[in-house]
């Protein structure tokens, strides 16, 4: 269905020739909801990789996406049958490269680990909210931090995955979320180590943890986080 015969993205999308477009999905069978739907989430990927190049000072010229867009896929990339909102998120979180899950202790270890990770998710950051959204994320993000707390406080877990575990379902809620995850993070840090309940490094170490958990949060807002952290981060001893 050529609905934007005339329409290119900032980042190369065109609705091409025969019913696919240049990022290489097939049209033809598209009912007009399904076109509709996927348009629009077309866009919201692309604001999202518009928002990664801006904090990157990359605010023209950006780089032109073809069949790499959406990855690879011999179905269609998934599209077309029905749920393509559905389809597209649940891509962003399985058609990624992967590593091996694992655990750290040494700062020096976690940051390599966090700058592997990194080279696959991107240094994605919390999309923008006006005070409203922020301070509702915000205040939501609270009560799940508290029962992820509870919850897996005692529970034998390795400590990096709890961590990564309670600040992305607080990212979930939003940059106010995130941020509420950052700063009882640092708060939580800094009173381990002026206590001695932890080492300096041991402690830093932690918060590469911290940050995998808000990054995913943040990038996959509806995704489940018991699996997404699990890609990088080894759950179980």
């Amino acid at each position: 269905m050529d609905m934007y015969p005339k329409y290119t993205s900032p980042f190369g999308y065109q609705t091409g020739v025969g019913g696919i477009d240049t990022y290489g999905v097939n049209h033809n069978n598209f009912s007009l909801r399904d076109e509709i739907e996927y348009q629009f989430a077309r866009q919201k990927r692309e604001n999202q990789l518009m928002q990664q190049y801006n904090n990157q000072g990359i605010t023209e010229n950006y780089p032109q996406y073809t069949t790499n867009f959406w990855g690879n896929s011999a179905n269609n990339y998934g599209f077309g049958m029905t749920n393509i909102a559905g389809n597209i998120e649940n891509m962003q979180t399985t058609n990624q490269p992967q590593i091996q899950p694992r655990i750290w202790e040494t700062s020096t270890d976690g940051k390599q680990i966090y700058d592997d990770f990194v080279k696959i998710e991107g240094d994605y950051k919390p999309q923008d909210q006006n005070i409203l959204e922020y301070s509702s994320s915000a205040i939501r993000a609270i009560p799940s931090m508290v029962n992820n707390y509870v919850n897996l406080r005692n529970a034998n877990l390795t400590d990096k995955y709890k961590h990564a575990m309670m600040n992305c379902n607080a990212a979930q809620y939003g940059q106010g979320g995130a941020d509420i995850a950052r700063m009882a993070s640092n708060a939580k840090e800094f009173y381990d180590t002026t206590t001695g309940a932890n080492t300096l490094d041991s402690s830093q170490g932690d918060q590469y943890a911290n940050k995998i958990g808000r990054l995913l949060g943040s990038k996959y807002p509806n995704g489940d986080c018991n699996e997404l952290v699990q890609r990088y981060i080894q759950k179980h001893w």
